[in-house]
């Protein structure tokens, strides 16, 4: 055989049987996206701006919402006011508002410019492992235990503390109840409901894989009592369950 063929010929199978196999997901990049529930820009003092790309949602942090806030830092005990993201966020889970009335208002308001601002510091991700995430019926199998609705401190502090307890269908029992489209679910609790939307995609903690930022809106029936969250997951592999990456407000 021709040394230069012999030569080539080994150089292709070199390539072939030795370099690292490329996947599907080693090469598409998954691209910052978000989502309906993401309502920044509807919570403003003017009309409604255009939020076609990250750095349109970044301009949402310096803009003025529907109404101001007196504010008290529980650090310092400095009270002051407040009507824009970039006011709140180095410091947002210090603050109470200064009328108790106006605290759900101010943390669904908050909740939003953490959303925003995590948003705009995305990357695209090079892997993911939620081709097959979904709203559905089995969701609270797989999602964290943090996602189940828990209002008393120390009743948390013994759920976090169990081991045992996984994921949020171990703490309470859920019901699927409807879905309003793959991006926004129901599901009923006893005494209660939680509404939890897919309000953004991207790799957010910048470890080139794909995570999701999940909104929760908690009401109990019968009561005055409402909550606002966000939850940061990911997977970093297509057998491992949902990861709590953070969450906001942090509980306790």
């Amino acid at each position: 055989m021709n040394f230069k063929y012999s030569v080539l010929i080994f150089g292709v199978l070199l390539i072939m049987g030795c370099s690292p196999k490329v996947t599907l997901a080693t090469t598409e990049v998954y691209s910052v996206q978000w989502f309906q529930g993401f309502a920044m820009a509807g919570l403003l003092l003017k009309e409604e701006p255009p939020v076609r790309n990250q750095k349109d949602i970044q301009g949402l942090l310096d803009k003025p919402w529907y109404m101001p806030f007196e504010l008290i830092n529980l650090q310092t005990k400095k009270v002051f006011s407040a009507d824009r993201c970039n006011q709140v966020l180095p410091t947002i889970t210090q603050l109470e508002t200064d009328k108790p009335s106006e605290f759900p208002p101010f943390i669904y308001l908050t909740v939003m410019c953490a959303a925003a601002e995590s948003i705009v510091k995305a990357r695209p991700a090079q892997y993911s492992f939620l081709s097959s995430f979904k709203l559905d019926a089995g969701f609270p199998l797989h999602a964290p235990k943090n996602m189940a609705l828990v209002i008393s401190v120390s009743e948390w502090k013994r759920i976090s503390q169990n081991t045992k307890i996984v994921s949020w269908a171990d703490v309470e029992t859920v019901k699927f109840v409807s879905k309003k489209d793959k991006y926004q679910a129901k599901y009923d609790l006893i005494d209660a409901y939680q509404n939890v939307s897919l309000i953004a995609r991207g790799d957010f903690n910048h470890d080139n894989i794909e995570d999701i930022l999940l909104y929760v809106k908690a009401h109990v029936v019968g009561g005055s009592y409402v909550s606002y969250r966000l939850f940061w997951l990911t997977k970093t592999d297509e057998n491992s369950p949902l990861t709590l990456i953070r969450e906001y407000p942090v509980p306790g």
